[in-house]
């Protein structure tokens, strides 16, 4: 036995080797592999049983109508992780998409707009938003949720005013005629999503900026003192999420031929459950992109194969928030083992 200079004894190998790490018991490498692969699991059973109950499910088309049903919440999705990672959660990007379904519409069909000129009001009225967002957080100096909650609010109330609280229908086709187009016999707003999490994915782990996201996110203080800009990190989570938002409510508008103030309620439930799917704490520093992308998969799978069987709609609303609060108990769990 040798004393250093602390004073601590320390035990040394007489052989001179390194110890041995402390074996994990079975319950535990159990845990850790449901932890890391159970949505996979989950998702290839889900796939497999629905093939089984349903003939339909397994064909090109409804694979297609899949792939068009998680796009919009996909988009806000990607967006959302990279927040979450950063360690800022935005709550507004529900509303942020009413909004801009009903500047886009308008635009078009009130005030006789070209379209591509719409939609770009539409990106600077969102961009405006997660300004304004990112500037409550970091200059102000209030709870992101909070913000983003009281924005929410005040941007549904905005849209209402805006529309009278009606749906605002456009007889130009353009917008539709894009957005409902199929290149190669895949829909436009599938191709949108797949760039998008293909970008942040390049971004998250290919960049420098990008490895800054988690560094502030796993510790601002620290990264601050590194140099890095946490608050020029903090206001872009703000503007990737809101002009996602917009993107999400650009496509919404263009696919039902209208924008309504009530474009979007209830986005933020299906995001933060396919987000809490993939293993994305509410802790910051730790997540991926494509983990996100297989729960935004997992939660299109569920809906459609419930719907294919027919199951009443009480039933799956039943399930969507058991599938939530499954997901929030297993986020937790995975940010208490990280922190230990």
């Amino acid at each position: 036995m040798s004393t250093p200079s602390s004073g601590a004894p320390v035990t040394t190998s007489v052989t001179g080797a390194l110890p041995l790490a402390p074996r994990r018991s079975g319950a535990r490498l159990v845990g850790d592999f449901l932890l890391e692969y159970g949505m996979f699991v989950a998702l290839v059973a889900l796939i497999v049983f629905f093939s089984i109950a349903s003939p339909y499910f397994l064909t090109q088309q409804n694979l297609i109508n899949i792939g068009l049903a998680v796009s919009i919440s996909g988009i806000m999705a990607a967006a959302i992780t990279v927040g979450l990672i950063a360690g800022q959660l935005d709550l507004s990007i529900g509303a942020v998409l009413g909004l801009s379904a009903v500047v886009t519409a308008l635009g078009i069909e009130k005030f006789g707009l070209p379209m591509p000129l719409a939609v770009a009001i539409a990106i600077a009225v969102s961009l405006v938003v997660g300004l304004i967002n990112g500037a409550l957080v970091v200059d102000v100096g209030i709870n992101a949720i909070i913000v983003t909650l009281a924005m929410a609010l005040t941007l549904r109330g905005f849209s209402a005013m805006l529309t009278g609280g009606q749906t605002v229908t456009i007889s130009d086709g353009l917008l539709q005629g894009l957005v409902n187009s199929r290149p190669l016999g895949i829909p436009v707003p599938i191709y949108i999503a797949v760039m998008i999490f293909g970008v942040l994915y390049v971004y998250l782990t290919r960049t420098r900026s990008g490895w800054h996201v988690y560094a502030v996110g796993g510790n601002s203080s620290a990264a601050l003192r590194a140099g890095i800009n946490v608050k020029m990190i903090y206001r872009g989570t703000f503007l990737l999420t809101a002009v996602a938002a917009c993107i999400g409510g650009i496509i919404s508008t263009g696919r039902a031929g209208a924008g309504g103030p009530f474009f979007g309620t209830g986005a933020e439930f299906d995001v933060l459950t396919a987000v809490l799917l993939g293993g994305i704490g509410l802790g910051g520093g730790a997540g991926r992109i494509e983990r996100t992308l297989a729960g935004v998969v997992l939660i299109g799978v569920l809906n459609n194969g419930l719907t294919l069987l027919s199951v009443d709609s009480y039933v799956q609303a039943t399930v969507r928030g058991a599938v939530f609060v499954l997901a929030v108990i297993l986020g937790a769990i995975a940010l208490k083992r990280r922190s230990r």
